[in-house]
């Protein structure tokens, strides 16, 4: 069965705009960036975390928090870099109350052109695809995109590609793996990410019912990357040097449902990854995910060396304080 969408997510169009300096202005999109970018991105993470970059570049200045949907880690990880930085933050607790809903019905164009009047920078999430590029056409100040819709999460992407090269010393050559459902917006910037980084392949271990998105092929195909498809976690395990790990369905959490499929609600065995499981086959491939997670990756993994997911949220904030930093000091 293929994968159909209401609209693909490679037509969704995001703005290369930057500025005088030639850095981006927004961060909408994984598309956007440059291999310079990622460098430069990774670089100012490595600082920020050595102390080699000041802490309080952004005293005085104003990050405006816009979670339409429901967040913890990117939320929390924003606003602990906004303070870091000596910014601090502004927004509502629940979206739902603001005019920019359903019921009331402001535009998303209108809300970006009011909120970025009253505060330097907005990170926007939204149920939507291209929230934040609309967004970003009227805002007078950068939009950062923290998920739209099942389309984009190009922070996240950084964030994944700092951690798996610090775990992994490079990607150059490199087998990496993605367990679950391969749809999520997550794994689309990631992938776009990879395309810089020469790995020797990218391998998926999607679940028989949601097969890889074509945008993914093509991109892995214009760029020479081998995309090879197993049908069981372990042999990911066995074969690759570091797994990306997603719930076995996303449909649940806002990703478009395929038809006629009713979701288990659980990861069967064979695509679940246990403490037992590394042992037995002598897995020495690190384990990564944005999180959250839910029974894809058992707790019984937490303490193995293979185990980066949690580095992967500590690194989050210095990559986070990156982004900021370089977007509101673009001009």
């Amino acid at each position: 069965m293929a994968y159909m969408s209401v609209a693909s997510p490679a037509l969704v169009q995001s703005p290369r705009e930057r500025s005088r300096s030639g850095r981006l202005r927004h961060l909408l999109s994984a598309r956007d960036l440059t291999i310079d970018d990622v460098d430069d991105f990774c670089q100012a993470a490595d600082d920020f975390e050595s102390g080699l970059a000041p802490r309080q570049q952004l005293f005085g200045r104003t990050v405006a928090l816009l979670f339409f949907q429901s967040s913890t880690r990117t939320r929390l990880g924003f606003e602990s870099a906004a303070v870091a930085l000596g910014a601090h933050c502004i927004g509502m607790e629940d979206m739902s109350a603001s005019r920019t809903n359903a019921s009331i019905g402001e535009s998303l164009e209108d809300c970006a052109a009011v909120v970025s009047r009253l505060a330097d920078a907005i990170v926007v999430r939204h149920h939507e695809c291209a929230a934040a590029a609309r967004m970003a056409a009227t805002s007078v100040a950068p939009v950062i995109n923290a998920g739209d819709g099942w389309n984009e999460h190009p922070s996240q992407a950084l964030i994944d590609i700092h951690a798996m090269r610090r775990g992994l010393g490079t990607l150059r050559g490199k087998s990496i793996a993605f367990g679950g459902d391969p749809r999520g917006r997550v794994v689309r910037s990631l992938v776009q990410l990879l395309r810089f980084e020469a790995p020797r392949e990218i391998v998926f271990c999607p679940p028989p019912h949601y097969p890889v998105p074509e945008d993914f092929e093509s991109t892995l195909a214009e760029y020479q990357i081998r995309l090879r498809v197993v049908s069981d976690i372990d042999t990911a395990l066995v074969e690759c040097d570091a797994v990306m790990m997603a719930p076995y369905d996303m449909s649940a959490i806002g990703e478009p449902p395929a038809s006629g499929y009713v979701s288990p609600h659980f990861t069967p065995k064979h695509f679940a990854v246990t403490a037992e499981k590394i042992q037995r086959l002598g897995s020495s491939a690190q384990l990564y995910h944005p999180l959250p997670r839910f029974d894809e990756i058992d707790p019984s993994c937490d303490m193995l060396p293979n185990a980066m997911y949690f580095e992967q949220v500590r690194l989050s904030k210095f990559m986070r304080m990156a982004v900021l930093e370089r977007l509101l000091t673009a001009n």
